[in-house]
């Protein structure tokens, strides 16, 4: 299993597992982050899911706890990402996604757009997700473009549509891609909701030895720009969705911190 799913990765930049849920958690999922949903945009309203980009997303999964956690514990899981990282690879984000019918999310990304900085002859991250329900053209699947994991710089326009395909799967499969390969979100043009869960793995290193800002938080926010930005100011780890979202706070992860230019060994 582990190899095909390797040598599918390493070549298209995807591959699938399938059925990773059983029968009675596929059901569990769904409903419970269908119902999650609704409070959240009950409690936060309409207006300000929208405003935020935050209509078809259930971030952090982690607060849940329970069969949420039993999840990333899964044996299959866990084979997978060892098998294309490493068994000290970490959690970088664990939401649930759910695309509404006809309704254009910025948050979405219908732009075609890679979610990790490339290196070269090296995978540091891999993105999972698990559909709830059958996952096709109809309801969204993610398009991608095979291959493009490869690319350092962006294929161009009319590579891009040329070769795209879509991620399709049944509910309870595990949809496995390298995050560095070019996509972007499908449109939901059923007039059923589409729920999933999206993981996202990094490897360990890309972390700091200290929480700098956390430990310095009163002399560093008071420091230029420069030595803020040094010390991963810019780069900080919210604690919750507000911050995440910059809601009456300052936004912790600025943008345009995913760069990785002038470091090519030529």
């Amino acid at each position: 299993m582990e190899k095909n799913i390797v040598e599918e990765v390493n070549y298209y930049g995807f591959s699938k597992f399938n059925r990773l849920l059983s029968v009675k958690n596929l059901e569990f999922f769904k409903n419970d982050i269908l119902d999650k949903k609704d409070i959240e945009i009950s409690n936060e309203g309409i207006d300000l899911q929208l405003k935020t980009g935050e209509l078809e997303s259930l971030r952090d999964l982690t607060r849940f706890g329970g069969k949420y956690l039993e999840l990333i514990e899964d044996t299959n899981l866990n084979l997978i990402v060892n098998s294309l990282l490493n068994d000290k690879a970490i959690i970088h984000s664990y939401n649930g996604i759910i695309t509404k019918s006809n309704i254009k999310s910025e948050m979405m990304g219908h732009g075609y757009h890679r979610d990790q900085p490339y290196f070269k002859d090296r995978r540091t991250s891999i993105l999972i997700m698990i559909p709830l329900v059958d996952y096709n053209k109809n309801n969204g699947a993610t398009e991608y473009v095979p291959g493009t994991h490869l690319f350092e710089e962006r294929p161009s326009s009319d590579f891009l549509e040329k070769f795209c395909t879509n991620m399709e799967g049944k509910a309870g499969d595990a949809l496995i891609f390298d995050s560095t390969v070019w996509h972007r979100a499908g449109k939901n043009t059923s007039n059923e909701l589409r729920p999933m869960i999206v993981i996202k793995y990094t490897l360990a290193p890309f972390k700091q030895q200290f929480d700098f800002c956390k430990q310095h938080f009163t002399i560093l926010k008071n420091q230029n720009e420069l030595i803020r930005q040094r010390f991963g100011w810019n780069s900080r780890v919210p604690n919750n969705k507000q911050e995440f979202l910059g809601l009456d706070v300052e936004r912790k992860w600025k943008s345009g911190q995913y760069d990785m230019k002038n470091t090519k060994i030529e």
